[in-house]
């Protein structure tokens, strides 16, 4: 557990242990068992989310979750590249001292920290999530998440290719989170939940996996939902002021995937309680609150270290902070659980030129028309 509440900068690393041979497995379906010739196509109702038994996960059908089969087809629609946005401006820009030395500070870091984490989550569904998934649209959806983190990954990389920077450049800017302790702290708060799955000694459908399972998903729930908004304002604070506007570009189509992923997390969470009800106890509530809280102080600590001299003009930590706890806000209420904060209004407003809304046009209007290969417009 990190200690949170001392103040402490000190770097806090995870060491994996050796995986504890499993309990005597629960008959839960999964993808490598070999293939019994002649046997039935699987029949809904004994379809789970996660603990289902007695049938092929790899038959696409009958679709019992079709709203994530729909999910799955929206992102595929919206699927874009890094190169379909020009990066002139933020070149120039970068290139002829047009940002501030706090600026350029805290666009380090941030792509730095960002990179990370776009690789955390794809690490966590391989590792920690895919063999206790037991529905085939919800395993093809994770795939599809999956690709769209590389996607990202490679956005962060084409972003600093296209400042003209080199190798070595680059790898200084990426390397940059690591110097970092209460940034390391919060890569490895999510590394923490991901191998309490990953080193489970508790068979797959168990009560207990079940329980860290949601515990897991919770954690990046957190991760997709806050940590990276909070994330991406960092830069649209800049691209108000005219300042790495063809970078935002690039953040707010990663956003858009993001939401649509916590979107999903969130499904998969509630599900997974419908069906398995006695993991969702008093315990299990009071730790999800303990997460949400635990992240806030997190980004708290990141928030100083980004911006060690109160902020930027346009960001003032204070105002980020307050931001942090009213998205932990939001996730309490979704999760069902009592909010922790005395934040009521958004304290950022501004978000909302670049929040997405999947059911209208993104950025509430300011997005003419999308599809694959096209340009935001900015007004």
């Amino acid at each position: 557990m990190l200690d949170l509440d001392n103040g402490s900068s000190s770097t806090y690393t995870t060491e994996r242990k050796p995986k504890k041979q499993k309990n005597k497995r629960i008959p839960v379906s999964s993808s490598l068992d070999p293939i019994t010739i002649g046997a039935k196509r699987p029949n809904a109702d004994k379809i789970k989310i996660v603990g289902g038994s007695g049938y092929d996960l790899r038959q696409p059908i009958p679709v019992k979750y079709a709203s994530v089969r729909d999910r799955f087809l929206d992102a595929r629609k919206n699927f874009w590249t890094p190169n379909d946005i020009p990066m002139g401006e933020d070149k120039l820009q970068w290139n002829t001292n047009k940002l501030t030395e706090a600026e350029m500070w805290l666009f380090k870091t941030n792509i730095s920290y960002l990179t990370a984490g776009d690789n955390l989550v794809p690490d966590n569904l391989v590792n920690g999530i895919f063999q206790h998934i037991t529905a085939n649209e919800m395993r093809q959806y994770l795939r599809w998440q999956m690709a769209e983190e590389a996607n990202h990954v490679e956005s962060y990389l084409f972003i600093l290719e296209s400042f003209g920077l080199d190798e070595q450049g680059q790898g200084q800017i990426f390397n940059l989170y690591q110097d970092m302790p209460d940034l390391v702290k919060k890569v490895n708060w999510n590394l923490t939940v991901t191998n309490n799955v990953v080193n489970l000694d508790a068979p797959i459908g168990s009560q207990e996996a079940n329980r860290a399972l949601v515990e897991d998903l919770i954690s990046y729930y957190i991760f997709e939902y806050l940590f990276f908004p909070l994330g991406f304002s960092q830069i649209f604070a800049l691209a108000r002021k005219g300042k790495l506007r063809n970078t935002a570009q690039q953040y707010s189509y990663i956003w858009r995937d993001e939401t649509l992923h916590s979107n999903n997390a969130l499904w998969l969470i509630q599900q997974i309680i419908r069906e398995n009800p006695e993991v969702w106890d008093a315990s299990l509530q009071e730790r999800a609150r303990s997460l949400v809280n635990e992240a806030v102080k997190l980004e708290t600590l990141h928030a100083h270290a980004v911006m060690p001299d109160g902020g930027i003009l346009g960001l003032p930590v204070k105002t980020y902070i307050k931001f942090a706890k009213f998205v932990g806000n939001n996730i309490c209420k979704n999760l069902g659980v009592p909010s922790l904060f005395k934040i009521r209004e958004h304290p950022m407003p501004w978000m909302s030129e670049y929040e997405l809304n999947h059911e209208v046009n993104f950025f509430e209007g300011r997005v003419r028309e999308y599809q694959t290969g096209s340009q935001l417009s900015w007004d």
